[in-house]
């Protein structure tokens, strides 16, 4: 099943689902906090970014 999962959607699927969902939250996060999110956005979206590249380099 998982080479199948892996012809399919090939290796490149995990980045952007896992992009995508650091979006939406950054989105919810904003909409709840605008304050707080004006003030920490950057910072965050960065972690998010830089802490899916770390799990992408460990997958592989």
């Amino acid at each position: 099943m998982r080479t199948l999962c892996k012809l399919i959607l090939g290796e490149t699927w995990f980045l952007p689902l896992a992009i995508a969902l650091v979006l939406l939250l950054a989105a919810a996060a904003s909409r709840a906090a605008p304050d707080a999110w004006e003030a920490a956005g950057g910072p965050v979206l960065l972690l998010g970014v830089l802490g899916i590249l770390v799990a992408a380099v460990r997958r592989a």
